[in-house]
C-alpha cells in the first residue's frame, strides 16, 4: 500500500470514527425510552443526566419534536426609527430571559422585518401559559393611594369630562345619591361598599368594560392631572353582584420595578392553598421604598401590576428592601409573576400576529414517516445499485452509508436543527451520492471497454467522473447557500441538510470510493472488477 492510500485510508477512518463518536449521544437518546423519562423527573440525577445526553444529540425543530411556533409584533407607535430598532432589540433579550426561566429547551428567537419577533419552543407542554409569560408587559409600580377628598375631586372631574355625551350615560344609582344619570356620567356607574377603607369606590362586574373605556378616553386623561384611577386585579362578592374595587392612586410611580433584584413564588401562610411573591428591591430602589414608606405611615400603598392593583396594604412602618406581593395567585400564576418579574418589563406592547402549534404525537408521526420514506427510498437505491454494478454498487452502498452517518454526526455536533423539510433535504443527499456514484460506475465501465487494466480503468474512470461531479454538486451548493442565507423556517431546514449532504456526498464518493476500490486491487493478480 503506497503513502498517499495510507494517507486517504487514515483519514476517511478517523471521519467515521469521530461520525460514530458524535452520534452516540443521538444513539443513547433514542434508546431512552418515553417511560423512563417521565420515571426520571422524580429523580434529579437521573433527569439531568438525560437532559445532558438531549443536549448533545441531534437537536429536532418544532416540526418533529412539537410545540410552538409564534410570531410576535411589537408596538412602535411614535417610535423613531432608531427608538423602533432599540425597543425590538430590548424585547427580544426580556424574551430570552423569559423563555430561559421558563425551562424550554432550545429556544429560538429571531427578528423579523423592522418589528416583528419570530419565537420557537420546541417540546413546549404549555402553550397557554407561554403566550401569557410572552404577552404581558409586567410592569411592577408602587402608587400611594391618595385621601377621600382628593377622590370627591377627582369623580368630579371625571363625571365634567363626559357631561352630554350619552354613549356613556350611566343608569342611577341609589347608593350615590338621586341625580339624573347624565349629571353624573362617570360617578353613575360606581358603588360604595361599607367596611372596606382602603378604597370606596368598586365597580360592577358587568360595567367593567365601560369604566375601562372612560378611563382610557383622552378627556378623562386631560381632566386628572397628578392622579390616576386603577382598578383592582381582584372581584369581591357582595350578595349575588361582583364588585372590582376602584383606585385612586399618584399619576406617577413612587417606586419602580425596574429597580428589582430578585422575586420568588411562596406559600401564602395567611391564606393557605393561595401562593405570593416576595421581591427584593436594590441598593437604590431600597433607599427609595425606605424613604417613600417611612414618610407615609398609615397612608395605603398599592402595588400595581400593568395598570391593575394587586393589593392595596397600609404601610405599618418603615420597610427597608423587601415586600410581598399577595393575591389569589396559584402556584404557576405566582411562579410565572415571579419569572416575569425578574425577566424585567416589556418597553412596549406586543401582539401575536401568528401562532402555530405542533403536538408531540403529530412531531413522532412526522418522523415516523419522514424515517420510513427515507428507508424505502435508500432500500431501492441499494437494490438498484447492487444488481447494476454488483461490487461496484457495494462500495457505493458503503459509502452511502458513511455519508449519512457523517451528515447526521455534524448536525450534532454543529447544534444545528434537523426538521422535516431537513429529511427531504437528506433524501436528496441521498440520491445526489448516488448519482455522482453512477457517474464514476459508467466512466469506470468505458475505460475497461478500452482494454485498459482494472487498475487504469479506475484511475481514469474517477479522474474523468470527478470534473464532472464537483461542477455539479458546486453549483447545487451555492444554490443551498443562498437558501441558507436568505431563507427562514422549512426553506432554511431544507438548506442545511442539503448544503451539508453535498459536501459529505463528494467527500464520500471521489475520497471514501476511491479508497475502497484501491484497496481491493492491492493484489497484483486482480484482473477483473465486477462493476
Amino acid at each position: 500500500m503506497n503513502r498517499s492510500l495510507q494517507m486517504k485510508a487514515g483519514l476517511c477512518a478517523v471521519i467515521i470514527l469521530l461520525a460514530i463518536y458524535g452520534m452516540l449521544p443521538t444513539f443513547k437518546a433514542l434508546a431512552i425510552s418515553h417511560a423512563e423519562r417521565e420515571a426520571a423527573k422524580a429523580n434529579p440525577t437521573r433527569l439531568a443526566q438525560i437532559e445532558e445526553i438531549d443536549a448533545k444529540a441531534i437537536r429536532r425543530g418544532l416540526d418533529l419534536k412539537g410545540g410552538m411556533y409564534l410570531v410576535l409584533e411589537v408596538d412602535q407607535t411614535g417610535m423613531d426609527p432608531n427608538q423602533a430598532a432599540d425597543s425590538l432589540k430590548r424585547v427580544k433579550e426580556i424574551l430570552y430571559n423569559r423563555i430561559d426561566k421558563f425551562g424550554v429547551s432550545e429556544p429560538e428567537i429571531t427578528t423579523f422585518g423592522s418589528n416583528r419577533i419570530v419565537v420557537k419552543l420546541p417540546g413546549l407542554q404549555d402553550p397557554e401559559r407561554a403566550k401569557a409569560l410572552l404577552g404581558k408587559t409586567a410592569k411592577l409600580e408602587f402608587r400611594l393611594v391618595r385621601q377621600p377628598d382628593e377622590i370627591t375631586d377627582a369623580l368630579t372631574r371625571m363625571d365634567q369630562a363626559f357631561l352630554g355625551d350619552k354613549n356613556f350615560a350611566a343608569a342611577v344609582d341609589t347608593t350615590l345619591g338621586a341625580d339624573p344619570a347624565a349629571q353624573r356620567p362617570f360617578s353613575g356607574l360606581l358603588v360604595t361598599q361599607p367596611g372596606i377603607t382602603s378604597t370606596p369606590l368598586f365597580v360592577a362586574e358587568e360595567d367593567v368594560d365601560r369604566v375601562v373605556a372612560m378611563l382610557d378616553d383622552p378627556r378623562a386623561l386631560s381632566r386628572l392631572r397628578g392622579v390616576e384611577f386603577q382598578l383592582g386585579m381582584e372581584s369581591l362578592s357582595s350578595g349575588a353582584r361582583k364588585l372590582r374595587p376602584l383606585y385612586l392612586v399618584d399619576g406617577k410611580a413612587s417606586v419602580s420595578g425596574d429597580q428589582l433584584t430578585d422575586a420568588q413564588a411562596s406559600a401564602n401562610n395567611e391564606r393557605p392553598g393561595l401562593w405570593q411573591v416576595n421581591f427584593s428591591l436594590g441598593t437604590r430602589g431600597a433607599r427609595e421604598f425606605a424613604r417613600l414608606t417611612g414618610e407615609n405611615v398609615g397612608r395605603y400603598l398599592a402595588i400595581s401590576l400593568d395598570g391593575r392593583i394587586s393589593s392595596a396594604p397600609v404601610i405599618q412602618s418603615r420597610i427597608a428592601g423587601n415586600g410581598t406581593i399577595s393575591g389569589n395567585f396559584t402556584n404557576d400564576e405566582a411562579s410565572d409573576l415571579a419569572l416575569l418579574l425578574r425577566a424585567g418589563a416589556l418597553p412596549t406592547d406586543i401582539s401575536i400576529a401568528e401562532e402555530r402549534t405542533v403536538g408531540p404525537s403529530l412531531g413522532s408521526d412526522s418522523i415516523r414517516m419522514g424515517v420510513n420514506a427515507s428507508l424505502v427510498g435508500s432500500l431501492l437505491v441499494v437494490l438498484f445499485m447492487v444488481v447494476y454494478y454488483r461490487v461496484g454498487g457495494l462500495v457505493a452502498v458503503v459509502a452511502l452509508v458513511a455519508n449519512i452517518l457523517i451528515l447526521l454526526a455534524v448536525l450534532a455536533q454543529f447544534n444545528l436543527v434537523l426538521t422535516l423539510p431537513g429529511l427531504a433535504g437528506i433524501a436528496l443527499t441521498v440520491g445526489m451520492a448516488v448519482d455522482a456514484n453512477v457517474l464514476i460506475n459508467e466512466r469506470i465501465r468505458e475505460e475497461l471497454r478500452k482494454d485498459k487494466s482494472v487498475r487504469a480503468a479506475v484511475q481514469a474512470g474517477y479522474h474523468n467522473a470527478s470534473r464532472t461531479i464537483v461542477d455539479s454538486n458546486l453549483t447545487t451548493l451555492i444554490a443551498g447557500v443562498v437558501l441558507l442565507w436568505f431563507g427562514t423556517g422549512p426553506v432554511k431546514g431544507f438548506a442545511v441538510t442539503m448544503s451539508i449532504g453535498i459536501l459529505t456526498s463528494m467527500f464520500t464518493a471521489l475520497v471514501m470510493t476511491q479508497v475502497i476500490t484501491d484497496m481491493m486491487l492491492l493484489n497484483p493478480k486482480k484482473q477483473t472488477l465486477s462493476i
